[in-house]
């Protein structure tokens, strides 16, 4: 099922109570969080009055700003270490006691908080189960949950794997009313290829790409900041840095080969999450060639937006802003640990948006080449109309149908019963 476009909602209809809670684990980066923060942006606009509570896992707590009516906890934060395999980020204590801090944190904000909606990134039962006594809650005062996943998890066979053998197909069926897919079906089919239409049928809703609806400043306000000498400019980035480093050393790597004197100007934003010797070793390698580099700025799509040519890797969020953006992009994809991204930088590539460069053919000399080649280069981004952008708005828009609804599809306390005893046994494997 697609959304149609919908208006903004008039909280006359809902009361001026809504609440929405989001949990995103963010293991690895920031994508869990941009999502739900953009959803609950919109959220809190359509909604006068509502109120939105943010759990998230990012290690520098919420990194975007945050309108009024918004507000965050933090929770423990993990790193994903393999498919699936998360350790404790920063505290010195085994899984299980992470997990039970954090499940306890959950279940009682949502205790206290009363939540109408529950909208949950990409992990159905949390990490280490840790979100089920909270399904379990909710579920019993008739909360309506949701279930938000990307377009791409992994590969098909791992993804199909994993939701088996931790039973998720039945968590959700059992726990969740509606699964938003954060993209098109043209471009992939999430549901078919994980399985999710066999499983869960009419649950499913793909609502389009979520991208941040922030507006950006002129482009010429932003090369007078940077104090431009010359006339193209290259940005860097690559959403919150924590596995940067590769992309941009391989980069700097590049610029040496073109000279003393760049032919470019070359901003590298690191990201928050990047280490800080890994950024002290990327300012050294750009003092050598007259590139800048920052950890953040304050308006990153402002600075994309300004950009000749980005450089980034294939993340969700990055991709989707620059679809936002209609920019040039020359795409990285991280090797691993999962084939997300070089599934979709493969997608994107054979739809003429962006160009990409794979791991196994990166090197300095091919890098630098299809550099100077892409700043020529006037036939892509191609248009493509099947790509819709507007994800935020439409997640939001059904939210607050959700909410507003009178009929619940409950599943009976015996089969609860029945699926809560399997479940624990299964997702904290």
């Amino acid at each position: 099922m697609t959304f149609s476009k919908c208006p903004p909602m008039d909280s006359s209809a809902n009361g001026d109570s809504t609440r929405l809670m989001t949990y995103s684990h963010d293991g690895f980066g920031l994508g869990h969080l941009r999502r739900t923060s953009d959803i609950a942006r919109c959220l809190v606009e359509d909604v006068p009055g509502s109120s939105v509570l943010m759990l998230i896992g990012c290690p520098s707590g919420s990194v975007f700003p945050l309108p009024s009516g918004i507000d965050y906890i933090k929770i423990p934060s993990i790193i994903k270490v393999d498919t699936e395999v998360w350790h404790p980020r920063s505290l010195r204590i085994g899984s299980d006691q992470a997990r039970a801090l954090r499940a306890s944190i959950v279940q009682k904000s949502a205790d206290i908080f009363e939540p109408q909606l529950f909208l949950v990134d990409h992990v159905p039962a949390g990490v280490w189960g840790d979100l089920l006594p909270t399904l379990r809650l909710l579920k019993e005062r008739e909360a309506r949950i949701v279930l938000g996943l990307r377009d791409i998890l992994d590969s098909p066979e791992v993804t199909r794997s994993v939701w088996r053998r931790k039973n998720f197909y039945e968590l959700v069926e059992t726990y969740y009313d509606e699964v938003f897919i954060y993209g098109c079906r043209d471009v992939f089919d999430t549901a078919s290829q994980y399985g999710l239409d066999r499983e869960l049928g009419e649950k499913i809703k793909y609502c389009g790409y979520v991208c941040s609806e922030e507006s950006c400043q002129a482009s010429g306000q932003i090369r007078a900041k940077l104090r431009m000498r010359k006339d193209r400019l290259i940005v860097v980035t690559a959403g919150g840095g924590y596995d940067a480093y590769p992309l941009m050393e391989a980069c700097l790597k590049a610029f040496r080969l073109l000279g003393k004197e760049l032919p470019f100007e070359a901003l590298f934003i690191t990201g928050p999450l990047m280490e800080p010797v890994q950024r002290q070793c990327l300012q050294a390698l750009a003092s050598e060639v007259g590139a800048s580099v920052e950890v953040c700025v304050e308006d990153s799509l402002s600075y994309m937006n300004a950009a000749d040519l980005v450089i980034t890797m294939a993340g969700y969020n990055s991709l989707s802003e620059i679809l936002h953006l209609k920019k040039k992009a020359l795409v990285i994809p991280r090797r691993g640990p999962s084939a997300e991204q070089t599934t979709r930088a493969r997608l994107f590539r054979e739809r003429g948006l962006i160009d990409a460069v794979f791991p196994d053919e990166l090197s300095p000399r091919t890098l630098a080449e299809r550099i100077m080649a892409d700043l020529d280069r006037t036939d892509y981004p191609s248009p493509d109309p099947s790509v819709e952008l507007c994800g935020g708005r439409r997640a939001a828009a059904r939210l607050v149908e959700l909410a507003g609804a009178k009929a619940f599809s409950l599943p009976s306390r015996k089969a609860r019963r029945h699926a809560d005893d399997y479940m624990d046994e299964v997702v904290t494997q």
